[in-house]
């Protein structure tokens, strides 16, 4: 089989295939396990295209001298790291069985509605780029089973994710990375328009950046008199069931951004978003407060992974 080209190349996980001309001049793609091959392909006269993840040929077909750089380089042992997990390389059942199926998962999430793609498809793609060269499905379905969802995921401590052998500080760097980012799409959705007109779209940032997180955090949102957000700002983080708030501080601060109304926020890590006695009085205690300023209390609104409650809602505001 490694005598012929289609052997050589497919012993060594490489497609060739013949894809629209450019500028009118024969064009082939060379697609699979291209990393370890790229000094290869790059001298040949290939190009690397990021977006399809292939190396692009135009003019000849380059089968051929492809096929025979593999064999000369499999003669001198320069492809021993490449066909290492194969000692019969005629053996195509020796691969490992993830061999070419990166290449098929990126293709499907670029060429179809992202939606298809389950949880754990969609997240072994993030792994993809922190791990290199191992099976990552096991590992994709071993952190939703640990964590519950994407979000939970991506909210896992490193101390957490470090439970996982394979989890590096690449992988965590772009966890953070990803939930930073989804956090500010979040918030870009709430930022210079009204938000009593946008209400989902704050619950849904609220959700995004402090569902999950591991202690207590209280967050005011102010706002201007068309109820504009003017700033987002954690006052204060307690412990795992508990924070501070002080209603003076909470009206000084109003005062000081010229706030003509706020939105209080807080998580609950305990998963139940249902306000506590405290949490009732406090929203009283700094109701009051405010309205003796002249400031509305819009709402206070607890999140947690459970969902949210909304005291306006509930009636809780006293108004």
């Amino acid at each position: 089989m490694f005598d012929s080209e289609e052997g050589a190349l497919e012993t060594v996980g490489l497609k060739v295939s013949e894809v629209a001309p450019t500028n009118g001049n024969p064009t082939y793609s060379v697609k699979g396990e291209t990393h370890p091959l790229r000094h290869i392909l790059r001298e040949l006269g290939g190009r690397w295209d990021g977006i399809n993840r292939a190396w692009i040929f135009r003019g000849s077909d380059p089968r051929s001298a492809i096929a025979d750089r593999v064999r000369a380089e499999r003669t001198q042992g320069g492809l021993a790291d490449v066909l290492s997990v194969a000692p019969d390389l005629g053996n195509l059942a020796n691969r490992p069985h993830y061999w070419g199926h990166r290449q098929r998962l990126r293709d499907r999430f670029l060429g179809s509605n992202e939606e298809s793609l389950p949880d754990y498809e969609l997240l072994e793609l993030l792994l993809f780029f922190s791990i290199e060269r191992i099976d990552t499905k096991p590992l994709a379905k071993a952190l939703l089973d640990r964590f519950g969802s994407l979000a939970g995921v991506l909210h896992a401590t490193p101390e957490q994710l470090a439970e996982f052998e394979r989890i590096n500080h690449h992988t965590i760097t772009l966890f953070k990375a990803a939930r930073t980012l989804a956090g500010r799409m979040a918030r870009e959705e709430v930022t210079d328009r009204p938000l009593l007109d946008q209400w989902d779209k704050l619950v849904a940032y609220l959700m995004t950046t402090m569902a999950h997180r591991k202690v207590e955090q209280f967050r005011i949102i102010f706002l201007d008199r068309r109820n504009v957000l003017i700033a987002d700002e954690v006052q204060h983080q307690g412990t795992i069931d508990h924070t501070p708030v002080y209603p003076r501080e909470v009206m000084k601060r109003a005062l000081m951004l010229d706030a003509s109304a706020i939105v209080m926020v807080h998580n609950h890590p305990s998963n139940h978003p249902a306000p506590s006695k405290p949490d009732i009085e406090m929203t009283r205690q700094v109701g009051d407060a405010l309205q003796k300023v002249g400031i509305v209390l819009h709402d206070h609104i607890i999140v947690s992974k459970r969902g949210h409650t909304s005291f306006r809602q509930m009636g809780l505001l006293g108004r």
